[in-house]
């Protein structure tokens, strides 16, 4: 019956002064908010298992080329199959590639991300298709793909959910293929929106070592340990690397080893070190609501200073007293907490609107069972850490001689704990303060990094040609040749030019190379290129790449013409340094013996991509015209750039669909964006940290502030009558405005300085986690807490000159009379 009847004289409490109680629960739902819709995020992506059947069993295999820095690599087809042929540690392995396929037999065709697998693939997971089954080994054979598997969501937009899909006969590419099945809402496998699963049809006859393209993952035997099945992986190696010493690429430990993963690991690792550091932001934000509150309820104890001693005379004892505060501020954590669990709904549908596209498990997020745990768990916790303030202040025999004052005084240990926690709050919002600038001040660098090119006025798109429609090197040729023509003709169209590899991120190509007039050697640089790129004879001109040397690909670079390439500057220096590499001979893929060497004619500029934030990395320039003579045959997947003269970029996507379904109405066109779109998407990632990390820092200075200012206001009220006796002593406006700035930026000081060494600290202990999420930008940025510094001594100046303007405006009359 106490505690109900301290709730009922709590709540009557806080319907009394409402301005108090809305001010406290909408500072601690603020940041119980915000720490439950981070948390969310935490507990889908990092905490809570991958969705599949014993999901701690699931491994990634990769090969590594040490020499050539690639520690993740793909497998090759003879690589996989004599893993599966050897290997004891898995109860299963399944290989796979990310594509796109062009899904036909609807109205209009369209394309989407997909997947070639082998057929174990779903099985090894555990998870079972809604509608139907997974392609059987039967229909897992070299040649033409007779089954698909459809996405849930590509069932419900491309065939309206009908529930007879599976059966029915559709293309994809071009090919005709037999719908077996549909697989859960959800499941996307190995990510990115994943939309469709086609048979691999791997050739175990194929011993090309040398053509890595599989990804492979592995369910580890009951009893396996990781450790234990690289163990066996390192024996494993020792016997290929005997039986195939005289192949191209043999595994060795040395030069190209395999490795393995978690497969958890592996699907979060590019995001969890932001992840944890956006929820210890937000976990300093809860913090700095705690002190808050806790200064708001010590001032509360302070006006119900009388109450409570005549209630203490009566004979409430300690014990009942306690119960009292423990009971309100539980009260008023259970109201931050009920506000705190409604805006993190809105929190989380914020994040998950901006969350980077391709982010590992983002469907995953929403509230659950336990992320309502979690903001209940820190309604409580942070009804106890501020309810603990009064609590441990209320002394009955301090409160007897409150009743003899009239209970107008705050005793000194209130006033010191009262100012320790201001200088605590401001402490942590610089600590928090300084993690946004460096996160801020390395997005900034990111957006200066020159990319190589001018994305100015570009439009841009894919279209890939069905090699069942596009049979031979010829064809495709006169196909882009035709389109590009008709493309560069569009009104508002300055130049058209095509590409295979979209910069600023594309995936690395890492082709061996030959370099007439060279001999290699074991400490020179390895004879691999990290990309090639097909490419129109205008491509350079049309991108705004500038030329360094050399000359650029005309038109007499056609087929049939002497073979010639060009190259980046990251090239020239790795294998021509200090030499002129114009009229150098090399063969772009090593491997090709029967192709003719092919003369560097140009130098150009470095191109990001493999990624903003990344090193540049060498490459070579094929023209299209000469790619089935110098590669392995012409590229049937093109990139379209389009730059426009005195129109919108975008305005010309209709014209340009239009176009390309004029020459072939059975292409799709796909991810049509505007360069500047493109080059947004590619800081994706270290955008969404930035807006969070300055959303919790804002939020974390303004509590600060507020706590300052609310201390400073309180100081003022209580020293009215001393204040009025300066005045009437003839102090002047100025001296008292000083006298109070001087005591409330003594706080913010050692705050401040308290808040640089604690950064200092932090900072230093973190530095592997900044190192993952910052770009050129060192965790102990000088420059970085220098500025914030001072931004905190500003701000926390401005909160302290109100209190100190009004206690100038004090009456002496007024202020003497009232005592």
């Amino acid at each position: 019956m106490g505690i109900l009847h301290d709730a009922r004289y709590g709540f009557r409490t806080m319907a009394k002064h409402p301005s108090f109680a809305a001010i406290a629960i909408l500072t601690l739902g603020l940041a119980i908010g915000a720490n439950t819709a981070i948390f969310s995020v935490v507990n889908a992506v990092l905490l809570q298992p991958l969705p599949y059947k014993d999901a701690d069993r699931l491994v990634r295999i990769y090969t590594q080329f040490p020499t050539m820095s690639f520690d993740r690599f793909w497998l090759s087809r003879p690589e996989y199959f004599e893993l599966r042929h050897d290997a004891r540690s898995y109860s299963e392995l399944a290989a796979y590639r990310e594509g796109t396929v062009a899904i036909g037999g609807i109205d209009r065709p369209i394309r989407v991300p997909s997947a070639v697998t082998t057929h174990t693939l779903a099985p090894l997971l555990g998870v079972a298709p809604q509608l139907g089954r997974y392609f059987s080994a039967e229909e897992d054979v070299p040649g033409d793909p007779r089954a698909i598997v459809l996405g849930y969501d590509l069932w419900q937009r491309a065939f309206g959910g009908a529930r007879d899909i599976v059966g029915k006969t559709i293309t994809a590419d071009a090919i005709s293929v037999t719908v077996v099945g549909v697989m859960p809402k959800g499941f996307d496998f190995p990510g990115n929106g994943i939309e469709a699963w086609i048979p691999a049809g791997l050739d175990p006859a194929d011993f090309h070592r040398g053509n890595h393209f599989l990804s492979v993952i592995g369910r580890l035997q009951p009893g396996v340990t990781v450790a234990g099945a690289r163990a066996e992986m390192k024996s494993l190696v020792d016997g290929w690397q005997r039986l195939n010493a005289p192949m191209f690429h043999t595994l060795t430990h040395r030069f190209h080893p395999m490795v393995l993963h978690g497969l958890k690991a592996e699907t979060v690792g590019s995001v969890q070190w932001a992840l944890w550091l956006l929820q210890g932001a937000v976990l300093f934000v809860l913090l700095i609501a705690c002190a808050n509150v806790s200064n708001l309820l010590l001032a509360r104890a302070e006006a119900r200073a009388r109450e409570i001693a005549i209630r203490a005379a009566l004979g409430a004892g300690r014990r009942r007293l306690v119960g009292q505060f423990l009971t309100e501020s539980l009260l008023l954590g259970l109201c931050g907490g009920a506000v705190g669990l409604v805006l993190a709904g809105w929190g989380v549908d914020l994040t998950t609107s901006i969350i980077p596209e391709g982010a590992p498990r983002a469907h995953e997020i929403h509230i659950d069972g336990w992320v309502l745990g979690f903001g209940i768990a820190c309604s409580f916790a942070t009804s106890l850490l501020f309810g603990l303030a009064p609590v441990l202040h209320t002394r009955v025999a301090d409160l007897h001689e409150r009743i003899k004052e009239g209970g107008q005084r705050t005793t000194a240990p209130r006033q010191r704990f009262r100012r320790a926690l201001v200088v605590a709050e401001v402490a942590m919002a610089v600590v928090l303060v300084i993690g946004c600038g460096l996160v801020i001040r390395s997005f900034n660098r990111l957006q200066q990094v020159n990319v190589g090119f001018n994305p100015d006025g570009l439009l841009t798109m894919n279209v890939e040609l069905p090699s069942k429609t596009y049979a031979n090197n010829e064809a495709i040729n006169a196909f882009w040749d035709r389109l590009l023509r008709d493309l560069g003709a569009l009104p508002g169209v300055k130049s058209a030019t095509l590409m295979d590899g979209l910069p600023p991120f594309r995936e690395v190509n890492a082709n061996d190379l030959w370099l007439e007039g060279k001999t290699r050697r074991e400490d020179g640089p390895v004879w691999n290129t990290d990309f090639w790129n097909i490419v129109a004879e205008n491509y350079h001109a049309a991108m705004g790449i500038k030329l360094v040397d050399g000359r650029l690909f005309t038109p007499a670079d056609a087929a049939g013409a002497p073979p010639v390439v060009l190259v980046n500057e990251a090239f020239a220096r790795k294998f021509y340094p200090g030499e002129h590499a114009i009229g150098k001979r090399i063969r772009t893929a090593g491997w090709l013996r029967d192709k003719p060497p092919q003369t560097i004619v140009g130098i150009v500029a470095d191109v990001k991509q493999q990624g903003i934030d990344a090193p540049t990395g060498t490459e070579i320039y094929i023209p299209m015209r000469q790619s089935i003579d110098i590669a392995d045959g012409a590229a049937n997947r093109m990139n379209i750039a389009l730059r426009a003269d005195g129109v919108t970029p975008m305005s010309l996507a209709s014209a340009a669909r239009a176009t390309i379904q004029n020459a072939d109405p059975s292409l799709p066109v796909s991810d049509v964006k505007t360069m500047d779109q493109v080059l947004w998407s590619a800081v994706a990632k270290p955008r969404f940290l930035t807006f969070l990390m300055t959303l919790f820092a804002g939020l974390a200075l303004v509590l600060a502030v507020v706590g300052v200012y609310g201390v400073m206001a309180y100081n003022v009220e209580q020293r009215t009558r001393e204040l009025g006796i300066r005045v009437a002593l003839g102090a002047r406006p100025a001296g008292v405005r000083a006298l109070v700035l001087r005591q409330g930026m003594f706080l913010v000081g050692i705050g401040v300085a308290c808040g640089l060494g604690g950064a200092l600290a932090l900072n230093a202990a973190l530095a592997h986690v900044f190192s993952q999420v910052l770009f050129e930008t060192r965790a102990l940025d000088p420059v970085t807490f220098i500025l914030v510094g001072a931004l905190v001594v500003v701000v926390a100046a401005l909160a302290c000159w109100v209190p100190a303007l009004r206690a100038t405006r004090i009456d002496p009359m007024i202020a003497l009379r009232s005592e």
